[in-house]
């Protein structure tokens, strides 16, 4: 598969350079025809005089390029020669991070521990990362909006991570990174196996009850409830898989295995969705249920102005939302509990048959996802 979409990628860029080409000499070969109408035999002076100063442009950035140094990548396994060589550079790397100050960082042994502090403040850069995410897009309920929101800060947190472990990533290593972790990301096949409506019903389940005996006709408030906060949690997944691609590519002793990691940063971020949906579900939850109260309270006023007895029953009525509201919030607190157990569930559907359930850990925010080709080691 990646192989096609690596053909694929090639031809349609070679497609889109000769487009480029044939549009440039188009418009050169316009220009000296009008030169040579202005001044006969001044045209073909003008083309390739023209084209001699498009060409320069368009070499120099691709020269430049090629000057920097070269990414810092890990060998294939720890028995290639350039294993040695790639521990120290890193550890030269590491010792000039600033997230390591404290850390000594002065030869290859020292390399672990200095990876797993990195790890944790990936992880923690991560879900503050989709955190936002999952309550701005729960909220918002605007796909196109949603989408640009998702992709700045995936965009975003790829940089961030890549700057943890890398200080100032060069063009090329941000360019080593970001092409690994897209490409992981168009060939993911996982996502499908995740059912995020049931990753939201717990919370649903707890308030819709509740909200629908204290305030009659605000049951309808439960479907918006489902369809905001599995929204939100597919997005926050996405978010977090991308995070944890990026650390298992920065973070890498040895090449990743691109099958491997993306399983592997695929179950890391469920374990770590259930504290992202039961922190942000509640917000949300809070959110929508205040506001339906608000409106309720709103229209019981202006009830209450037109008619004196309507308006008396309309505010009991407003008197039950309010109540309502504080009363759901903490069921949805206690609700989102269950949303860890629920993304277990899927999670362990997303391992697969015959692999064991402790594979997949509820990991909180403090702790740390080992990377597989470390784990190797």
């Amino acid at each position: 598969m990646s192989k096609v979409l690596k053909s694929a990628v090639t031809a349609l860029a070679v497609l889109v350079l000769f487009y480029a080409v044939a549009s440039v000499l188009g418009t050169l070969s316009l220009l000296a025809d009008a030169a040579d109408r202005a001044a006969p035999g001044a045209g073909t002076v003008v083309f390739w005089s023209l084209l001699a100063v498009f060409a320069l442009l368009a070499a120099t950035p691709v020269w430049l390029y090629l000057r920097l140094p070269k990414p810092l990548a890990p060998p294939a396994s720890t028995d290639e020669p350039a294993y040695s060589a790639y521990l120290a550079a890193l550890a030269q790397r590491l010792g000039a991070n600033r997230e390591l100050a404290g850390t000594p960082v002065t030869e290859p042994a020292h390399i672990e521990a200095a990876l797993q502090v990195l790890d944790r403040a990936a992880d923690r850069a991560t879900l503050q990362a989709a955190s936002a995410t999952f309550v701005s897009t729960a909220l918002m309920q605007n796909g196109r909006l949603d989408g640009l929101i998702v992709l700045a800060t995936q965009f975003r947190l790829v940089w961030r991570i890549a700057g943890l472990y890398y200080v100032r990533p060069s063009p090329r290593q941000a360019l080593y990174v970001y092409s690994n972790v897209g490409a992981a990301v168009l060939l993911s096949t996982s996502i499908d196996d995740v059912d995020f409506s049931e990753l939201a019903s717990p919370i649903v389940a707890g308030v819709a009850p509740a909200l629908a005996a204290s305030v009659p006709g605000l049951g309808g408030v439960s479907r918006l409830l489902v369809n905001s906060l599995a929204n939100g949690a597919a997005n926050a997944f996405l978010t977090l898989r991308v995070g944890m691609l990026t650390k298992h590519y920065c973070a890498a002793l040895v090449r990743p295995e691109p099958v491997a990691v993306r399983r592997t940063a695929s179950i890391a971020a469920l374990a770590l969705l259930g504290n992202v949906t039961r922190d942000g579900g509640a917000r949300v939850s809070k959110a929508i249920l205040q506001a339906a109260g608000s409106s309720l309270g709103g229209a019981a006023n202006a009830a209450a102005q037109g008619a004196r007895n309507v308006g008396a029953r309309a505010g009991q009525a407003a008197r039950a939302a309010a109540d309502a509201v504080s009363n759901v919030t903490d069921q949805v607190v206690g609700a989102a509990g269950s949303m860890v157990s629920a993304t277990a569930r899927a999670g362990q559907r997303l391992v697969g048959r015959g692999e064991a359930a402790a594979e997949f850990p509820a990991v909180a925010a403090e702790n740390a996802v080992v990377p597989p080709d470390r784990a190797r080691r």
